[in-house]
């Protein structure tokens, strides 16, 4: 395996490989080549000369990073879905179209969440709307956080087969969620 003891070369050395692993990871070109520079960065900011299988520290990295990175967007998407949930403030003076609109979509988000399970739907909201950690959401439930962790996943695993199963809910809704 080669050595690379400059940044620069470092970058032009591996880049096609980073950027070809983040981008089979997050299946977008744009967002693979901001993962790609944030691979790099922190690489650089470490003393990578002293790495011994450079491609393959690097290739951790962007697979770590890729799947932080998707998790992350899973959890903003569900975030935003569970944040309908909640009293969220207008501009200074919405138009009547725009109250109707974010009543209607308030009252699909909530029927959506309404069909998950009480036990499911409490982990939801605990984890979203409060933003508890597993830890809290155990304590607070007095139920084992690897209960949490399941009842998180079954939730998650519900709301995205209800939104396949009506597509035209999470379209409308996103494309309302947009205007504001």
């Amino acid at each position: 395996m080669e050595q690379v003891n400059e940044g620069k070369e470092l970058f032009h050395t591996y880049y096609k490989d980073v950027f070809r692993a983040c981008y089979y990871m997050v299946q977008n070109k744009y967002d693979a080549e901001d993962l790609c520079q944030d691979v790099f960065t922190k690489a650089l900011c470490e003393d990578f000369q002293a790495i011994q299988n450079q491609k393959s520290w690097l290739l951790s990295i962007a697979m770590n990073m890729s799947r932080n990175y998707l998790k992350r967007n899973k959890r903003m998407i569900l975030k935003e879905t569970v944040q309908l949930l909640t009293f969220m403030r207008f501009g200074d003076s919405p138009t009547i179209e725009q109250k109707i609109e974010k009543s209607e979509s308030n009252s699909e988000v909530v029927e959506l969440m309404n069909k998950l399970p009480i036990r499911l739907r409490k982990v939801m909201v605990l984890k979203y709307v409060h933003e508890c950690k597993d830890k809290e959401i155990a304590d607070i439930l007095k139920i084992p956080e690897g209960t949490v962790k399941s009842r998180h996943f079954k939730g998650k695993q519900l709301i995205k087969k209800l939104i396949q199963e009506d597509k035209n809910l999470f379209i409308e809704w996103r494309n309302g969620l947009e205007k504001y």
